[in-house]
């Protein structure tokens, strides 16, 4: 009779499942970028971001979607502009800064710090 293998540990546990999303989006360093990028809490357009970044505009969109996809980035329609959409980290996505000028990003499940000033481009 041939040996039984227990199913994924993210089967049977929503916060499993949960951490290999964010770890998942988290993997990529463009997508750690764009985070960075928003974590100040003022939105942005893909194109701003795809400026700051210095990537063309679709991959940046990609890299948001898979962002907005894990819950940790989200959209909103631009008030001066409909066809436009902006992207802000969630509320579930709590951002402490330093004196010195350190960020830290709490996804729940993992702390990401960045240390020193992190360069954000005006919009």
């Amino acid at each position: 009779m041939p040996k039984r293998s227990r199913p994924p540990a993210h089967a049977t546990d929503p916060a499993a499942a949960r951490r290999d999303v964010v770890f998942a989006a988290l993997a990529d360093p463009l997508r750690r970028r764009l985070l960075e990028q928003l974590a100040d809490g003022k939105p942005r357009t893909a194109s701003a971001c795809a400026r700051h970044l210095a990537k063309r505009l679709q991959a940046t969109i990609k890299h948001l979607v898979q962002l907005r996809d894990a819950a940790l980035v989200e959209m909103s329609p631009d008030p001066a502009d409909s066809r436009r959409q902006l992207y802000t980290l969630s509320p579930q996505v709590q951002v402490r800064r330093s004196d010195a000028g350190d960020i830290e990003m709490d996804f729940g499940c993992c702390v990401l710090r960045l240390e020193g000033p992190v360069e954000v481009a005006a919009l």
